[in-house]
């Protein structure tokens, strides 16, 4: 095969798939930001950080509850046709996380007050959020790994049906719990419980229903030799993005937390739009690939055009950074945050190209090497937010968090390079997001404020000019090939949108 067709046959099966990931679950993501309004409004600060720290507290627990369980299925359902063996893979795989988070909740549960005394905050609020917390934890476990079956066997329809009537649950519980009952946090919690718990109990019937209760022992050996070293790379990567979260807990106040929880939602939305539909699709689509020189060409040729794609969110997001922390807001209260969205943007562009770069470990079942690579860059991540979090408080964490990714890349680049040597048009690379930089430095440098009416015109004016360089750079072949594939995604969403 060509290397332009293997582009245009990677594109177009991205696309295909992505395009309704992006409808569905990313519609879950970019809810919650048109949310903010509603839950800023009728949160304080304080409980806005409190309720961060209780979602990164589930973030770590997922780790620990063997949910990585779920990459180890993506990875070995392709490694027979046979249909007995797939839906042995999955039923295994489905029962060993419900069973880890059980196992995991009941102590959560009994050692509710304890923990409450723990996170900054929670004492005000009482054991009750700690439960609540717990029980989310569990049927959420239970439906992202119903959810991973659904993505590796590509029932992108079925995930986006569920997936935007669950969102239509919770935001009608939402919206109860906030403006009718008045019940604030513990409401806004009860709510996500209630939706997590039915989602996820249908959509365990469906797998179960599909693959029977088929769980066997010498399947689920060689996905927890594949999954083991997942769990303590998890967690350290939980570090890498959340242990800021606590360290401004402890090291400065809660305001500063609250700001830095909404800087850190804005400076991921390329990844809401971009990355997160992604991925939903790319490591399944990697595995099915026919064999390593096909996966080596492929990633070369895509990691250059997708992080193009994320310069150009990434830069849009920085720009336009006070405006969207007052649409997500309404209140001066929390003006302050949109110094801090740039460098967390920022990092994030360099977490999509590390997406890229460790993606040839999973290949080759080396996952051993993962828990060292992180646990250098957790340590950085610490000992940056030691130093700058007490100099600059939250805009501090934010530039630790954009340096920690950083490492992260230069890191894993030389080891995952020995296992399965990639090449990376790096010119094509880095180019766009250095003038990405430079050009917000440009937008940053002028006179006019950012809100005002010539601010937005100067910034939307920089961001068309950057745009259409990154048009130009394009190669005729790649442009023909992701013509095709915008092609296939329109076709897609009018086609497969539920």
């Amino acid at each position: 095969m060509s290397g332009t067709s293997v582009l245009r046959s990677a594109l177009t099966t991205l696309a295909r798939h992505s395009a309704v990931y992006a409808v569905a679950e990313q519609l879950g993501r970019l809810a919650g930001f048109l949310l903010l309004p509603l839950t800023t409004g009728h949160l304080t600060p304080e409980e806005f950080g409190i309720r961060e720290l209780l979602a990164v507290s589930l973030t770590l627990l997922a780790q620990v509850a063997g949910l990585h369980l779920a990459a180890g299925l993506a990875r070995f359902y392709f490694d027979s046709s046979l249909a007995h063996a797939r839906a042995a893979v999955v039923s295994t795989a489905v029962l060993s996380v419900a069973f880890a988070a059980g196992v995991v909740v009941i102590p959560l549960l009994l050692a509710a007050d304890w923990l409450a005394g723990l996170l900054p905050g929670l004492p005000s609020l009482g054991s009750d959020c700690v439960r609540i917390a717990s029980g989310i934890f569990a049927f959420q476990c239970v439906r992202e790994v119903t959810n991973k079956v659904f993505q590796t066997q590509q029932r992108s329809v079925l995930f986006a049906s569920l997936s935007l009537s669950k969102l239509l649950v919770e935001i009608g519980l939402q919206v109860t719990a906030l403006v009718v009952l008045d019940w604030g946090l513990i409401g806004l919690l009860l709510a996500v419980l209630v939706s997590e718990a039915l989602f996820a109990l249908v959509g365990c019937g469906i797998v179960l229903a599909d693959s029977g209760l088929n769980f066997r022992w010498s399947t689920l050996a060689p996905m927890l030799a594949y999954s083991l070293p997942l769990i303590p790379n998890g967690a350290l990567q939980f570090g890498l993005h959340s242990a800021d979260r606590y360290m401004l807990g402890a090291l400065s106040d809660d305001r500063s937390l609250g700001l830095y929880a909404l800087a850190y939602k804005l400076g991921y939305i390329p990844n809401y739009l971009l990355l997160g539909p992604f991925l939903l699709i790319w490591y399944p689509f990697v595995f099915s690939l026919p064999d390593r020189p096909t996966q080596r060409e492929t990633i070369g040729k895509l990691a250059h055009l997708f992080l193009l794609a994320m310069s150009g969110l990434c830069l849009a997001t920085a720009l336009f950074a006070q405006d969207l922390v007052a649409a997500a807001t309404g209140t001066s209260a929390y003006a302050a945050a949109a110094e801090a969205v740039p460098w967390i943007a920022g990092g994030y562009w360099l977490w999509a190209l590390y997406q890229f770069l460790q993606t040839g470990l999973y290949i080759e079942k080396q996952t051993a090497a993962l828990p060292m690579i992180t646990l250098g860059s957790f340590v950085a991540n610490l000992y940056l937010n030691a130093v700058l979090v007490p100099v600059l408080g939250y805009s501090g964490a934010a530039i630790a968090t954009m340096l920690t990714f950083l490492v992260l890349c230069a890191t894993s680049h030389g080891v995952v390079q020995r296992v399965f040597p990639v090449r990376y048009r790096w010119g094509r690379i880095i180019t766009p997001a250095v003038a990405g930089v430079v050009t917000f430095a440009v937008a940053e440098a002028t006179p006019w404020p950012a809100l005002s009416p010539a601010g937005r015109a100067v910034r939307a004016g920089l961001l068309l000019g950057w745009l259409a360089g990154g048009a130009i750079a394009l190669a005729p072949g790649e442009r023909g090939d992701l013509a095709a594939a915008v092609r296939q995604r329109l076709r897609s969403f009018r086609s497969n949108t539920p």
